[in-house]
């Protein structure tokens, strides 16, 4: 098992690992306990990456990866859902042209433990009841 420093640090680690398709490495950052996934869908790839182009779909291929992001998204900010499940939100700003900017977000799941983070794949978790969200904004900001 491998695990990421901080929420930050995994979304440009993961889009590095997605760039270059490498699945294996990915694989050994996701969490598979309490799941039913079979390892061997993330070492090739087929857990990340649709086949079939959907109905309707941006001609940029950002539908191209199904989990957990697009590597073209970049960090915007996170939340601890609870003492161990982080909320992790990416964000995209395609320029149309013509002044027009395209925003999107799009957000992921860590398990947080002594060791660092880790992977959770979809569906996210459901929020604990009663507790507000505990956001945190990026470094710099």
């Amino acid at each position: 098992m491998t695990y990421f420093k901080n929420p930050e640090q995994a979304v440009d680690a993961i889009s590095t690992m997605l760039s270059s398709e490498a699945w294996e490495e990915l694989s050994r950052y996701y969490d598979l306990s309490d799941t039913d996934i079979d390892p061997a869908s993330l070492i090739s790839g087929e857990f990340f990456v649709r086949k079939e182009r959907p109905e309707v779909a941006h001609p940029a291929e950002f539908w191209r990866i199904k989990e957990p992001f697009s590597p073209r998204y970049a960090y915007q900010s996170h939340y601890y859902r609870s003492d161990e499940i982080v909320d992790v939100t990416v964000h995209i700003e395609i320029d149309e042209g013509m002044g027009m900017i395209r925003r999107g977000l799009q957000s992921f799941q860590l398990r947080k433990s002594p060791d660092g983070y880790q992977l959770l794949p979809s569906p996210v978790a459901p929020p604990p009841p009663d507790e507000p969200p505990q956001y945190v904004q990026p470094s710099g900001q």
